[in-house]
């Protein structure tokens, strides 16, 4: 029996991003990867086979890239760092520079 990765997640995370922007072509292997992996192909919510065995291979890839122990990206996680980082959608409603937002 394995037991489960205790880690503090802001950890992980952080982890990460200091990976993607210290190491270009992992920010870019990750962008690529994030853009293969696609729910609409299951008609379902549910994540295909093949979606999971691309976020599964992304997960050892970022296993290898961070230094800290890490528990992997959910399929959710996955779509919203698709939605951010390939499909450049933000939540920019409150942004201080969204013209709709001067006084």
């Amino acid at each position: 029996m394995t037991t489960p990765i205790q880690t503090d997640s802001h950890a992980q995370i952080r982890a990460l991003y200091t990976t993607l922007i210290e190491k270009e072509e992992r920010f870019h292997e990750f962008k690529r990867v994030l853009g293969l992996y696609d729910l609409s192909d299951s008609g379902a919510d549910q994540e295909s086979p093949e979606a999971a065995a691309l976020r599964t291979g992304l997960n050892e890839k970022i296993q290898t890239w961070v230094h800290v122990p890490f528990s992997g990206i959910s399929a959710q996680q996955m779509i919203h760092w698709r939605a951010i980082i390939v499909d450049e959608r933000f939540n920019v409603s409150l942004s201080p520079w969204k013209e709709s937002n001067a006084y």
